[in-house]
C-alpha cells in the first residue's frame, strides 16, 4: 500500500477478531544483548528491534556509528510499516537489492526523492537534517515551535519546529540543531521511537489465542497504571473467570484460563483506562492435533546379541512429538493409532517396537503415527540401532565453572551457575559428546522464576569436561522443576531448582547518635537483621524499595546510608535545634522510633593553640594569623571546628625585637624567637578565650630540608604555580620566587617557567601518536634550592582533554561557593511541573552540585542543563514524567495527588548520582 496519514496507518496491524494457529515467536534480541547501548538508548533499542531491525553483530547495534542513507530508509520503512513489496520501482541505480523494497516505498510515500532522478546517494551518510524531513513526513508530524537555532536553513525549518514541538529532539545544543552534522543510530532510534508514540492513545492492537488456555491482548503503548484496569473476558453473553497477567513493560496482558477455553468467539473488555471500553475478539478452535514428528532416524533395541541379532523379547524405542494448532507440546495427551497395533505402540511421547523375534542392528522397521480425529499423521522408517545413546539420566546438582557447588538466589549471576548432568548409554557408559545427547527435551515447569537453555553443552567444569544446562536467567526466588526427556528411549528425570530469596530487612533497632548539631550531618546507628537474625550491612540491600528500609514512610537512598566498622548509620541533617522524632520501618513493617535532642549551630568558642609551628622568614616578610590558616579553633562541644572563620586578635607579648605585630600581620626583623598572644573575639567584641603562642624567625639559612608542592595532573592552556617551601622545627614557610630557580623539561618543545614561577604547557608540547594526534604526556620539574644547591624533582602529566566531573555531590551550597565548606545532602524537594535542574530545593536554598574534575579541580556549580536527568517514581500511578531521561526531564503530580516521592538519576560528566525528591504541589 502507499503511505498513509498517522490517523489512518496507528495500527496497520490490529483486528477486530484474530484467530492464531501458531505460537507467539519472541524477538531475538534485545537492547540488553547489545552491549554498547547506555541506558537512555534502551528502551528506543528495544522497539526499532522489535519492528526487525538488526543490530550491527549479537553484541553490537552500533549506537554510536554514523548511518547510511540507504539502513535510514530500511529503519524508517520497517517502523513505520510502509509496503515494501507492491511500492513501484523508484529508478535508482544505487540501491542494493536488500533495500530497494524499502527505498521504492520511501518514494512512493512522498518521504523521500534521493539525490537525482537516477541516484538515491544510498552510501552516504544521512545527515541530522535529512532525518528531520524524512521523519516529518514519514509520521505526518503536526505542529511548530519556537527554538534558538542558528544553523537551520530554509529546506530543513518546518520539519525541525515539528520535531521540537513534538518533543523528539531539542538539538545538539541550546543554539544548534547539528543540520550538517552526521546522524547516529542510536539517536535516529530515540527519534524513531519517540515520533512513532506522537499522540499515540492507548489502544488494543491486537487480542490472540497464544494456546488453549491462554488469550493475550497487546496495546501499542504501555498501560500506566494496570491497577485502574478493568478486564472482563465474554463467551457471548457469558462472563469466563481467567487469571490477569499484565507483562513487565505493561504492553500486554494474558487472561489464562483455568483450563482449556471452549471453543467459541471470545470478547475482552477492558474499562478505566481511556474514557471508552478497549475492546477486542478472538476466535478460539478446539485443541487438535496439527502435526506429528517422529524425532529420529533409529530406534535403540533394548538388547542385542554380540552377532547384532535381536533376542526374545528385546524392543526398541523412538521419541514422537504432538503439536496442537497453537504450537504447544500436547504428546502426553493424545492417543495416536499406529500401522499395527500389534508390534507398534505409541504412548506419552514414545514409540515402542515389539515382536522383533528375527529382526537384527542395522534392519529397516516403518513406523506410521496416526491422529484419528484429523487424519493428521506422519511416517518414517526408523533403523534398528545399538548406537551409543542417553539411556540414564542424572542431575549431579548446580556447578559454577570452578566445580563449586552453588546455591542460587535471585541476586546469583546466571552466567556462573550451570546445571551438571550424569548421563550414561544404554551401555552404562558415561556420555561426554554434547552431541549425542541432542535428543534431550528440555522443559522448564516456571519460566517466570528463571529460564534455562534448550540444548546440553560441554562446558569445563573444576578440571572436567562435563555436559550441562546453562542457565539463562534468574528472574525472582522461587522454585522451577526441569524436566529431561530422552526421546530415543523416553527415559526422563526431574530436577528441582530452587532460587532462594536474598535477605530481607526484618527487624530494626535505633541507638542514638554520638552528636546532633543544627545544620550538620547528623549520623544515627541502625541495627537492622534479616529474618534469620544476620545482621544486614549491604547498603545497597538497605535501600533497597521492596526489601530495605524506610525512614518516615520513604525508602532510603544509598548515599543516607553509611558504613563504619560493621556498624550502619543513617545520615541526615536537621534545620532547627531542639527534639526531633524519626520512624524507621522494615520491610516486613517493624518500627523503630528514634527522638533526637538537637542541639544549636557550632560556635566558635575556644582557641587551643597553634595547628603547626609558626616559622616565619624575613625574606618572605609578613603574615597575618588567622583561624583557618594557623589555628586550632574549638566549639561548645569541645569540637575542632575545621577552617573557621572567627575573627581572632594578634598582640605581643612584652617587648621584641624578633617581629612586630599590627592587624594580626606579624613582620619577621631578624633570626630568633617571640611569644604571641592570640585572643579569639566574639560577635559582640569581647574576648572570651586566649593563649600564648612561640614564633620562630629565620632568614632562610636554617632550613633543615624543603618541600615541592605535588603538581599532579595539569590541563594544557592553564597557567600552574610553583610553590617550595622550607621545612624548620615541624614548621613550613613557603619561599621567595628568588630563594629557588625552576626548569620543565618533557614532551616537545620548551616549557617555559617565569619569573614569579609559574608556567603553562602548551598542547604543542604534547607527544603525539602514530596518527598524530596529542598524547597525555610526562613532564618533570627540576628545582634548584639557591641556599644550599639541593636538586629535587617531580614528575606530572599534562593533557589536552577537557575538564569532566570525575565526582560530584548535591549540596545547598551556593555556586562559586567554597567546595572545601559544602555539604553533602541525599534529600530534596521540587514543585510540580517545574524544571527539575533549576528548581530543586533544600529547605529554602537552592540545590547544585560540588564538583572535582580529573585535574583536582574542585567548584560548586548549578545542575547543568546538558547531561541527562533520569526519573523513577516510587508510585508511577502518582505522576506524569515528560522527557524521561534527557536535560529537560519534568515531573508533575495527577489529578488529586498532593504530595509523591521519585528518586532522580542526575548525570553530571561522567558520573551519575541519586537524589530522593519529594514533589509537591506548587506554591
Amino acid at each position: 500500500m502507499a503511505y498513509q496519514p498517522k490517523s489512518y496507518r496507528k495500527f496497520v496491524a490490529t483486528a477486530a477478531t484474530a484467530t492464531l494457529v501458531a505460537g507467539v515467536l519472541a524477538p531475538a534480541v534485545s537492547a540488553a544483548s547489545f552491549t554498547d547501548v547506555p541506558e537512555r538508548y534502551q528502551d528506543a533499542v528495544d522497539f526499532v528491534v522489535s519492528k526487525g531491525i538488526q543490530g550491527f553483530s549479537d553484541t553490537q547495534f552500533g549506537t554510536g556509528e554514523n548511518i547510511k542513507r540507504v539502513d535510514a530508509a530500511v529503519m524508517v520503512a520497517k517502523v513505520v510499516g510502509l509496503d515494501t513489496e507492491s511500492a513501484p520501482a523508484a529508478g535508482f541505480t544505487d540501491v542494493p537489492a536488500r533495500a530497494q523494497g524499502a527505498v521504492n516505498a520511501l518514494k512512493e510515500a512522498g518521504i523521500t526523492s534521493g539525490k537525482s532522478t537516477t541516484s538515491f546517494g544510498a552510501q552516504d551518510l544521512i545527515t541530522r537534517g535529512e532525518l528531520a524531513i524524512w521523519i516529518d513526513r514519514a509520521f505526518n508530524l503536526e505542529g511548530s515551535a519556537d527554538h534558538n537555532f542558528t544553523d537551520v536553513a530554509d529546506r530543513y525549518a518546518e520539519a525541525v519546529e515539528a520535531l521540537v514541538a513534538n518533543e523528539i529532539t531539542n538539538g545538539v545544543s541550546a543554539t544548534s540543531f547539528g543540520v550538517t552534522q552526521n546522524a547516529k543510530r542510536g539517536d535516529f532510534a530515540i527519534f524513531l521511537h519517540r515520533a512513532s508514540n506522537v499522540d499515540a492513545e492507548l489502544e488494543v492492537v491486537e487480542v490472540s489465542a497464544i494456546n488453549a488456555k491462554t488469550i493475550e491482548v497487546d496495546f501499542n503503548t504501555a498501560v500506566e497504571d494496570t491497577s485502574k484496569a478493568s478486564v472482563e473476558l465474554l463467551r457471548g453473553a457469558f462472563k469466563q473467570n481467567a487469571t490477569i497477567n499484565w507483562s513487565e513493560d505493561k504492553k500486554s496482558v494474558q487472561l489464562v484460563g483455568a483450563s482449556n477455553f471452549q471453543a467459541a468467539d471470545y470478547t475482552v473488555n477492558i474499562s478505566g483506562l481511556t474514557e471508552k471500553t478497549l475492546t477486542g475478539s478472538v476466535k478460539i478452535e478446539a485443541q487438535k492435533v496439527a502435526s506429528i514428528e517422529i524425532l529420529d532416524e533409529v530406534a535403540v533395541v533394548s538388547d542385542s546379541n554380540s552377532d547384532g541379532s535381536l533376542p526374545t523379547g528385546a524392543t526398541a524405542t523412538v521419541g514422537y512429538q504432538v503439536k496442537d494448532q497453537y504450537g504447544t507440546d500436547i504428546s502426553d495427551n493424545i492417543s495416536l493409532t499406529t500401522n499395527d497395533g500389534n508390534t507398534v505402540g505409541a504412548s506419552k511421547g514414545v514409540v515402542t517396537l515389539s515382536g522383533l523375534n528375527g529382526k537384527k542392528v542395522g534392519d529397516i522397521v516403518p513406523v506410521v503415527l496416526i491422529d484419528t480425529a484429523t487424519g493428521t499423521s506422519a511416517s518414517k522408517t526408523v533403523k534398528l540401532s545399538a548406537e551409543s545413546t542417553v539411556s540414564s539420566i542424572e542431575v549431579a546438582g548446580i556447578y559454577n565453572a570452578k566445580g563449586e557447588e552453588v546455591a542460587l538466589n535471585d541476586a546469583s549471576k546466571a552466567s556462573e551457575a550451570f546445571i551438571v548432568l550424569n548421563l550414561k548409554d544404554q551401555y552404562g557408559k558415561e556420555i561426554t559428546d554434547a552431541a549425542k545427547a541432542s535428543g534431550l527435551v528440555i522443559t522448564n515447569t516456571n519460566p517466570t522464576n528463571l529460564t534455562v537453555a534448550n540444548a546440553v553443552e560441554k562446558v569445563k567444569i573444576g578440571d572436567k569436561d562435563k555436559l550441562v544446562i546453562k542457565i539463562a536467567d534468574i528472574k525472582k526466588a522461587g522454585s522451577t522443576d526441569v524436566l529431561l526427556i530422552s526421546t530415543t528411549n523416553g527415559q526422563s528425570a526431574k530436577y528441582t531448582v530452587n532460587v532462594a530469596e536474598t535477605a530481607t530487612s526484618d527487624a530494626i533497632a535505633v541507638s542514638q547518635p554520638e552528636i546532633a548539631v543544627e545544620d550538620e550531618t547528623t549520623l544515627i546507628p541502625v541495627t537492622v537483621t534479616d529474618k534469620a537474625g544476620n545482621v544486614i550491612t549491604d547498603k545497597k540491600l538497605l535501600s533497597n524499595p521492596t526489601k530495605g528500609i524506610k525512614v518516615g514512610g520513604v525508602t532510603v537512598a544509598e548515599g543516607a546510608l553509611e558504613v563504619k566498622d560493621g556498624q550502619v548509620f543513617y545520615k541526615t541533617t536537621f534545620a532547627n535545634a531542639g527534639t526531633q522524632a524519626l520512624v524507621f520501618q522494615s520491610s516486613t513493617y517493624k518500627v523503630a522510633t528514634v527522638t533526637v535532642s538537637v542541639k544549636e549551630a557550632a560556635k566558635a568558642t575556644l582557641v587551643r593553640g597553634l595547628e603547626k609551628p609558626l616559622v616565619l622568614s624575613t625574606v618572605k616578610g609578613a603574615v597575618t594569623v588567622t583561624a583557618k590558616d594557623h589555628l586550632v579553633i574549638e566549639d561548645q562541644y569541645g569540637r575542632v571546628i575545621k577552617d573557621s572563620a572567627a575573627p581572632v586578635k594578634v598582640e605581643l607579648v612584652g617587648t621584641s625585637d624578633v617581629v612586630s605585630v599590627a592587624n594580626n600581620a606579624v613582620t619577621p626583623l631578624k633570626n630568633g624567637t617571640a611569644t604571641l598572644k592570640v585572643s579569639l573575639v566574639t560577635e559582640n567584641g569581647n574576648i572570651n578565650s586566649a593563649v600564648e603562642v612561640k614564633v620562630q624567625v629565620t632568614d632562610g639559612t636554617q632550613y633543615s630540608d624543603y618541600e615541592v608542592a605535588e603538581i599532579g595532573k595539569i590541563q594544557t592552556g592553564v597557567a600552574e604555580a610553583i610553590s617550595v617551601s622550607g621545612l624548620l622545627n615541624g614548621g613550613k614557610v613557603a619561599l621567595a620566587d628568588s630563594e629557588y630557580t625552576a626548569s620543565i623539561s618533557g614532551g616537545k618543545g620548551t616549557v617555559a617557567v617565569t619569573a614569579d614561577k609559574e608556567f603553562t604547557v602548551a598542547e604543542e608540547n604534547l607527544n603525539v601518536d602514530s596518527n598524530g594526534n596529542e598524547v597525555d604526556t610526562e613532564f618533570t620539574l627540576k628545582v634548584t634550592v639557591n641556599a644550599t644547591g639541593k636538586v629535587y624533582e617531580q614528575k606530572f602529566v599534562a593533557s589536552n582533554k577537557a575538564p569532566v566531573v570525575q565526582d560530584f555531590f548535591f549540596t545547598t551550597t551556593a555556586v562559586d561557593g567554597s567546595y572545601a565548606d559544602a555539604k553533602a545532602i541525599t534529600e530534596a524537594t521540587l514543585a510540580s511541573g517545574s524544571t527539575i535542574a533549576t528548581s530543586l530545593k533544600s529547605g529554602e536554598k537552592a540545590v547544585n552540585v560540588a564538583t572535582v574534575d580529573q585535574y583536582g579541580n574542585k567548584k560548586v556549580v548549578a545542575i547543568p542543563t546538558n547531561d541527562t536527568i533520569t526519573v523513577v517514581p516510587e508510585k508511577a500511578g502518582e505522576v506524569t514524567i515528560t522527557g524521561n531521561g534527557t536535560p529537560n526531564a519534568e515531573v508533575a503530580l495527577r489529578a488529586g495527588v498532593e504530595e509523591s516521592t521519585v528518586t532522580l538519576k542526575i548525570k553530571v560528566g561522567s558520573e551519575t548520582k541519586e537524589l530522593k525528591v519529594k514533589v509537591g504541589a506548587p506554591q
